[in-house]
């Protein structure tokens, strides 16, 4: 009692540490798309109507509409963002990732490992994932992707675990998926990964069903069939049934308040330029590296040829759904950061039974005695989390306007020389990408060239994306689309700042700062040298040129 009673507590604490670190990290920036789904989230409380007029940009003729596929998380965001500090707003987001890891461990406890103390296992695989998600987390409402596939996995294994038990009513369970799949249809694109999931179920239960009959018939898939274990086979009823609640589902999605409209939106996002010019969708080889999350990654496959191609190692978690949706998510992560998480969360279960089926051996030879020592570690650890939980809550900055804060980052003090400035109310402007959002929060009576809701929209023969990259290639090709544009004005980023390689990448990847310069330098050098353009305003972070 004594040991589970400690556990408990030690979960706890750990958990409360968690969530101070996620806490700091969503204080220590200004996402630049927050400006804009805050703007969008009070559009939607004002009309009482979700966002279809794209009024925000000139680049496109006016009536233009968009599809906001996030209309109901804009909508949450801004109400409390309208009438809670913003530190309430940062402690909701930080919840919900807590909320998603003791769901998280709850599921491993219960159905796989079934031993409470197999959490210091769970906690310390959820520590790395966390450390390796940072840069993906914070006031981001990708997070409910988070939160809504983690709660379709387990209502799958609920499913399987019922089907095979040969329960009564099995199918039940089903029923949840179709409020689900709705609810995130209506608040992140996500669940466009969600349909596909439960296709991807579908087809491998229909495929591990094939393989089992077959196994004998020839040396390959025999061969085959002895990487996995069958013990969850559905028979065909049940799988029957699940594709039902899967065409359900899915059709739930379109019942959104913008209808078949949210699919032919999203489906411009098969031009995927956006996933080699935007930072956070770039793939894991791509500069700069994140070494935490290619780490994980590493460890996940080194886990899956252990567990899968060893066959003394086989357990029951051994099964081609495992294999395969782990496998998905690693080759999604790779090929774009963004997913990583959604990598951490499908794994963790996985991760955790493997590591715990091979340890757990080790510890049952081990003779624990109640000892003067053993109650001076446990006192050690909770000092340990004491101190490191004082200190990430002292280190928190505390904030009240993320958009007066972070003017390190952001153009703060040009924004207020252009707004002082009557002469240049009706200049059009080009801006920089990432302050996008920013500037529609702050100015949204102004038109820009470019924000972050819309890198995929097709113009001309590209993406919005690309044409905005053009202005930062070669002379002509900018003094074109200058003159196109009737551009007067530009707000860009000062590139003073020099790229800082670390020693990894310098003397291990061979990275080198002539590589990895930003390509900006060639609008400044070439409105440097313009006479149509004088540079008005000047400061650490911003740069303005107006036409003269």
């Amino acid at each position: 009692m004594a040991k589970i009673k400690f556990t408990k507590v030690f979960t706890i604490v750990f958990y409360i540490l968690i969530f101070f670190l996620l806490l700091k990290n969503s204080l220590n920036y200004l996402d630049p798309d927050l400006g804009w789904h805050l703007k969008a989230g009070e559009e939607v409380a004002i009309s009482k109507n979700v966002n279809s007029i794209n009024h925000y940009n000139y680049v496109f003729e006016s009536g233009d509409t968009w599809v906001n596929h996030e209309w109901l998380s804009d909508f949450i965001l801004f109400s409390v963002y309208d009438n809670y500090p913003y530190l309430f707003l940062n402690i909701i987001f930080a919840l919900i990732i807590i909320l998603v890891l003791v769901l998280a461990k709850n599921f491993i406890i219960n159905n796989f490992t079934k031993d409470k103390h197999s959490v210091y296992i769970v906690l310390l695989l959820s520590l790395f994932g966390v450390i390796a998600s940072k840069p993906h987390l914070g006031i981001r409402i990708q997070e409910v992707s988070l939160l809504f596939l983690f709660i379709e996995i387990t209502i799958l294994h609920l499913f399987e675990k019922r089907s095979v038990e040969n329960k009564k009513n099995n199918w039940t369970i089903l029923f949840c998926l179709i409020p689900l799949l709705f609810l995130w249809a209506n608040m992140h694109a996500g669940f466009l990964l969600g349909i596909f999931v439960l296709f991807f179920y579908c087809g491998l239960k229909i495929f591990e069903k094939i393989i089992y009959n077959f196994r004998n018939q020839t040396p390959l898939i025999e061969k085959f069939s002895k990487f996995f274990t069958f013990n969850t086979i559905l028979e065909n009823k049940d799988v029957k049934i699940f594709f039902v609640f899967t065409i359900l589902a899915s059709l739930s999605t379109a019942l959104t308040p913008y209808g078949l409209n949210l699919f032919e939106f999203l489906s411009s996002y098969q031009n995927t330029a956006y996933l080699k010019i935007i930072s956070e969708w770039l793939p894991q080889y791509y500069y700069p590296f994140s070494y935490w999350q290619i780490i994980y990654i590493g460890v996940t496959m080194a886990f899956l040829i252990y567990s899968f191609f060893i066959e003394k190692n086989k357990k029951d978690i051994n099964n081609l759904w495992n294999f395969f949706i782990i496998l998905l998510f690693v080759v999604l992560s790779i090929k774009s950061k963004r997913h990583f998480p959604l990598l951490f969360i499908v794994s963790l279960p996985f991760l955790s039974t493997v590591l715990y089926n091979e340890i757990s051996p080790i510890l049952k030879n081990i003779s624990i005695r109640k000892t003067k020592i053993d109650n001076f570690i446990k006192v050690y650890l909770f000092l340990l989390f004491a101190c490191a939980i004082s200190s990430i809550i002292l280190s928190t900055k505390k904030i009240e306007d993320p958009f007066t804060y972070f003017c390190d980052r952001y153009p703060c003090q040009a924004l207020e020389f252009l707004q002082k400035d009557k002469n240049l109310e009706n200049a059009r402007i080009f801006n920089e990408y990432s302050w996008g959002g920013y500037l529609i929060h702050q100015w949204p009576e102004k038109k820009l060239f470019i924000d972050g809701r819309l890198p995929q929209k097709k113009i001309k023969d590209h993406s919005y994306v690309e044409e905005y990259k053009l202005f930062f290639s070669e002379e002509k090709t900018i003094s074109e689309l200058i003159n196109e544009y009737q551009i007067e004005l530009f707000l860009i980023g000062n590139q003073e700042k020099k790229i800082k390689i670390n020693w990894i990448d310098k003397n291990i990847f061979g990275i080198k700062e002539e590589k990895v310069k930003d390509d900006k330098n060639n609008l400044i050098n070439f409105l440097e040298k313009n006479d149509q353009f004088e540079k008005i305003y000047e400061d650490k972070v911003g740069l303005i040129y107006h036409k003269l």
